[in-house]
């Protein structure tokens, strides 16, 4: 595979990469590119992930496929019920609503609708470290598991919000 053999020869760390991470960072990719175009409009930021969701409340009573990745991210960016150092490595910007993300990570905001925002909003920060290349400092490690995650994130309220 061209893109393989490239990155193998040219990107430190790529070779290092376990074939489970390779696939997690491609099928991220191609899941953002496919969240993006059928919730987003083709047009992704906080902004649009937000009015999607306020779009389709109804359809997120349950929130039971997600709270998986919920928890998972609250054990990753949570610690002794502070936010943590991981969570500043998400490079939030001004207007990506950080509060309410920390809000939903730490248990003060439990509507489904806001958790999913919040869900989305750090898929999100993911793929814009992935895209603008901040995740290739650290050579793309212990990232699997988020990239899994956020596609559980994404593929759930896809299939939720397509009933």
């Amino acid at each position: 595979m061209l893109a393989e053999d490239w990155l193998e020869r040219s990107q430190p760390g790529y070779r290092e990469l376990a074939q489970g991470e390779r696939s997690a960072v491609a099928g991220f990719s191609i899941i953002w590119s496919v969240f993006e175009a059928a919730a987003l409009s083709g047009s992704g930021s906080v902004r649009s992930i937000s009015q999607f969701i306020d779009g389709n409340r109804e359809a997120l009573v349950d929130f039971t496929p997600l709270q998986a990745p919920l928890d998972y991210f609250q054990d990753r960016y949570v610690e002794e019920g502070n936010i943590n150092f991981r969570f500043d490595h998400l490079n939030f910007r001004r207007n990506d609503n950080r509060e309410l993300v920390e809000s939903v990570l730490l248990g003060r905001n439990d509507d489904n609708a806001e958790k999913v925002k919040a869900l989305l909003i750090i898929v999100y920060r993911l793929r814009n470290n992935l895209f603008h290349g901040l995740k290739w400092a650290y050579e793309m490690r212990d990232q699997q598991a988020n990239f899994e995650h956020g596609i559980l994130v994404m593929t759930n309220v896809l299939d939720c919000c397509r009933r």
